[in-house]
């Protein structure tokens, strides 16, 4: 069977491009936040009567979902990180009644409305998988995958980030290497308090 090249796919909802890139993903991702967020802008989030709590379990349910479906996998740029975090931000500012205008910090935004950022809800995402990774087996398709390296020439300039680069930063600004981390990983409960802690 003679099989096509194409740039990119659709997978299990998930945009998979032929560069490994994932800019196209997170975009769709946003797009389909941005639709949600003007069908209940009006009707929902700006009505008064309607409860702060009942708006955020809305955004927990259905908001934050839509934009990190299949976040475990990405590869984020400092420019995807801004589009996500204005794509967040929309939301939350609306249901605090405050606008840019208004200079209020998205760090208290967050505070006064009891919710994590959702880079950090990325990053736990994909260190929990990590940890998942690292119990798998080593027989199955998807950590052979992920431990096989390409050999391939590199191009000029600064190396492209890693998933497995930017997990290791992600490690380092909680205080572990690569090595405390798997020793820690191998322990399902004791990664999980690791990583949500």
């Amino acid at each position: 069977v003679r099989l096509e090249q194409v740039q990119y796919f659709d997978y299990l909802g998930v945009l998979i491009e032929g560069s490994g890139k994932q800019d196209k993903e997170i975009e769709k991702r946003i797009e389909n936040t941005m639709k949600v967020y003007h069908s209940i802008n009006k009707s929902f989030i700006n009505k008064r009567e309607i409860s702060t709590k009942t708006k955020m379990n809305v955004y927990q349910a259905v908001y934050k979902p839509i934009l990190t479906y299949g976040c475990e996998t990405w590869i984020l740029t400092r420019q995807n990180k801004s589009k996500i975090q204005a794509t967040e931000m929309k939301y939350l500012r609306r249901v605090r009644g405050v606008t840019k205008m208004d200079r209020m910090r998205s760090e208290q935004i967050r505070k006064d409305l009891g919710v994590q950022s959702v880079l950090e809800f990325i990053e736990q995402r994909q260190l929990s998988w990590w940890g998942h990774l690292q119990r798998m087996n080593n027989s199955r398709q998807v950590k052979r995958i992920w431990e096989a390296k390409i050999q391939a020439k590199r191009r000029r300039g600064r190396p492209r980030e890693t998933w497995d680069s930017a997990a290791e930063k992600a490690l380092e600004n909680r205080g572990k290497s690569w090595q405390e981390a798997k020793l820690i990983a191998r322990d399902k409960k004791q990664w999980r308090k690791f990583v949500y802690k």
